[in-house]
Parts: structure tokens; sequence; C-alpha cells
């Protein structure tokens, strides 16, 4: 995913199943004067109105392994990185999450869903679907960001963040926009079944009348994360929803406490996961430095150095880890996007270069300023295809033809460069297709979902031979 650009099929995959779906799209239109008015200037006989020039589209955070998280801190959340990928991340070429903070606050957000039927919903994460323009790409991804920004909050879509998957040649451009690279893993098993949430807490309401709200407010959590919480249980549930005493509601755990200030509380990490030893350092005396738990210190490391001991003398540079200790480390793997539960260890499934954005949410009389929407030539509009010329554009039966120009005179014929091969499909991916193809029947009504489960079933059957 990080070297090759999006296939149509991961296009085609996208727009039928995200939901919801919002998006921008650039097209020609009739050329005009600096005044205004129809420009005289002879058009190329390539042109036409209604051509698409760029697009971006964006839809709620989704993925469908129970085990994901974000964790920028993680062994494993760059470890499949190649050795250039390595030393730009070290000579900070790459901009990262380096403190971990920026996926602590990500892992925080509310989610839920069955990773086989809707996938798990992160309803405070948007992000960028598809995405490409010939000259606009930083004006649309602008335009984007101010439109979530101020974004009124609904029990579906309540943005703090936007993330993407980038392709190689475009994390210097999203670097330039503010965004920055974010570790994710997930397990190596197959997600069950079943419903998966972030961490809740269970109440009651302890008299008639209350209301989501009013219940979020004693919690000092949001109440749009408390009705999505609990929309399983009560599907019609809103903020003020008038409840019955002993009516069941779920809070967000995590949040709650953070605001109530409680001691187990989720905070930012104070201190590095890793520490470079100096020379003849030993466990004991960089556990007291940091001020953590001697013997924690030593069984999370003893898995890199069985015999290392308290007064262990050890060598400059020697990597020593120093916090999170709770976190078992050892059953996962760099996260690949757009991967099902059943498919994770799929071969196609290379690791994804996952990029974050912190929103700056507008509120009031703010979010009525749109500097960016404003500061364009024309206004925005519906997209219609008859009133932006696509259905003429469609409906075209033959191609323009190019007016040939005379030839330059250069005094040598000029090299051409060889076609270089391309990256011949794998195996699974010529089953998929073939597949798609001859099982039209079965998987008619389907969705996207199901159809993956379905093939790689199938494909896990096969024997090494007609793989």
């Amino acid at each position: 995913k990080l070297k090759k650009p999006l296939s149509i099929e991961y296009i085609f995959d996208r727009i039928d199943t995200d939901d919801p779906i919002w998006g921008l799209m650039v097209r020609t239109d009739t050329p005009v004067s600096f005044k205004g008015r129809p420009s005289n200037l002879k058009a190329s006989p390539l042109w036409k109105r209604g051509m698409l020039q760029g697009f971006i589209t964006m839809t709620t955070f989704t993925n469908w392994q129970s085990s994901f998280r974000f964790d920028s801190l993680h062994e494993m959340a760059f470890g499949q990185d190649d050795d250039e990928l390595e030393e730009q991340m070290k000579n900070g070429i790459r901009k990262y999450d380096e403190d971990g903070s920026l996926a602590e606050e990500l892992e925080a957000s509310v989610k839920g869903g069955n990773p086989h039927i809707e996938g798990i919903v992160y309803p405070r994460i948007a992000e960028v679907s598809l995405f490409g323009g010939l000259g606009c790409g930083k004006q649309l991804l602008r335009l984007l960001v101010e439109h979530l920004e101020r974004l009124k909050a609904t029990v579906l879509h309540n943005y703090d963040y936007i993330v993407l998957q980038a392709t190689e040649n475009s994390i210097p451009f999203y670097e330039s926009m503010g965004f920055v690279r974010v570790g994710c893993v997930q397990g190596k098993t197959p997600s069950p079944n079943k419903y998966h949430c972030s961490p809740v807490e269970e109440y009651h309401t302890k008299k008639h009348g209350e209301t989501p709200a009013s219940v979020a407010k004693d919690f000092g959590v949001d109440a749009w994360d408390v009705v999505f919480l609990s929309k399983p249980l009560w599907p019609e549930l809103v903020q003020k929803s008038w409840l019955k005493k002993g009516t069941k509601l779920f809070v967000p755990k995590l949040r709650a406490a953070s605001k109530a200030g409680s001691a187990d509380a989720k905070s930012t990490p104070t201190s590095p996961k890793w520490y470079m030893a100096e020379e003849n350092e030993t466990p004991r005396g960089i556990a007291k430095k940091f001020n953590v738990d001697f013997s924690e210190l030593l069984q999370a490391n003893k898995k890199r150095y069985p015999d290392l001991v308290g007064n262990s003398r050890l060598m400059p540079g020697t990597r020593i880890q120093v916090s999170r200790f709770d976190i078992d480390e050892g059953n996962s793997i760099a996260y690949s996007h757009w991967t099902f539960p059943d498919a994770a260890d799929e071969e196609d499934d290379d690791p994804s270069y996952m990029m974050a954005l912190k929103l700056d949410r507008k509120k009031g009389q703010e979010a009525k300023v749109k500097p960016v929407a404003d500061s364009l030539a024309v206004t925005m509009q519906p997209y219609v295809p008859e009133a932006t010329g696509v259905k003429e554009l469609l409906l075209q039966t033959e191609a323009p033809k190019a007016t040939r120009l005379a030839p330059v005179f250069t005094g040598k014929k000029p090299l051409k460069e060889p076609k270089k091969p391309k990256r011949p499909m794998s195996s699974y991916a010529h089953y998929t297709v073939e597949a798609r193809s001859s099982m039209t029947v079965q998987l008619q009504g389907k969705s996207i979902v199901e159809i993956n489960k379905i093939l790689s079933e199938k494909w896990k059957a096969m024997s090494d031979e007609d793989k």
C-alpha cells in the first residue's frame, strides 16, 4: 500500500462500502476572462467542459480488526519499514508521532461495531478515503479540513481528527499540510464475530426524566459519545431522549476517568518507551533514573536479553524498555488498512503508512467564517451532471482529434526510455478477479465484507498446487 498507487478495484470498493461518504470534485468549465466574460481564447481540441481535474472523498474511520490499536510506541508500529524509510525516520526527514501522544489520543476516542458486519466505527475520526488532483490538491484538502472543523456534531460524526493512508510519493505533500505519521498495529489472529467497543462504564438512570445529555454532563463526557455507545441498546436514542428510571446506558470509561481526575486515567506518557544505555549502566540504576518498578523493567527486557540481571553492566547504546510494561507486544504486526476479519494474513497485505492531523474545531460565529471557500473564484455548487457538462461529456461517442503541430527540428533523434516492466499481480489477486466474474450469482446482493470473507475462505481451502 505504501509503494503502489491505489488500484481501480480499491477505488470501487471504497465508493461501494464507505458510509457516510462526502466529497468534493473540480471540473473544467467554459473559459472566462479576468472580467468574468466568456474568453476569446481558442480552447485545446482535447478540452471539454465537465472534465474531471480533482476529487477528494471522506468517511468515518472504520476498520475490520478488533485487535487494531493506534500506538506509535509499539515495537512493531514501524518495525516493517525498509532500510531507506528507517534511515529517514532516524534522521528526522519524515515527520512522525515521536512521543506517542497523538496515537494515544486517537486510541482514547470512542469506537464500536462488529468487524464481521458494519466494522468498528470511530465517530470522532474522519478518514480521507480517495484523493487525486491536477494542480488543485492542496486547495481540495484545505476545503475538506475547513468543512470538517465547522461540521455540526451528530451521533455518526463528531470529528476531532482526520487520518489517511499515504502512498510513497504523497508523504511529503501530506507533511506539508500538517499530517504526521502515526503508528498502528493489529493482532495476527482473525477477529471474532461479535460487537467490540471502547471501554465503557454501565450506568442505570436513578430517576425519571434523565437524558443522555444530563448523564454525560454528570460524568464530564460528550453527550454524543454516550448516544453512540448506547445505540446498540436503544437505536432511536438522541441527546434529549427522556428516559425512565433504571434505563441502562453506556458511558465512555476512559474519558470519564480523565475528566474526573482519576488516578487510573489514561494520560500522555511522561517518559519515553525506550532508553539507550550509557556505558556500564545497570538495569537497576535505569529503573531508579526513570522512577519505574525494577522487577517490571527487568521482566520486559528479558525477552530481548535472557541473561539480564539487576547488576548487568550494559554496553553503550543498549536499547532498554523503560515504560508501557502492561502492554503485550508479542502477538502484533504492523497494521494493513482495508483488511477484513478473516484476511489479516493474506500475502498482498503490506503495512500501511498511516498519517493523522488533529482538527481545530470551530463553534458558533467562528464556524460561519470559511476563508478557504470564500477565496475561490467561483462558489461551490452541489454536483449536478447536467449543469456541469458531465452528462454531455459521457454521452460523447467520438474522441476529439488533436491538432497536429509542426515538428521542431533538433538535429538528432531523441532517445526513448525503454518501458519498465510492471509489477505482476499476485496469485491471490488473480484468483479474486476470476472468482468475482465466475461467482456473479452467488455474490449478488452481498456486502463487500461478506464477499471478501467468502473469497478468503475458498482461497484458504485450495491446495498449494491450485494456488
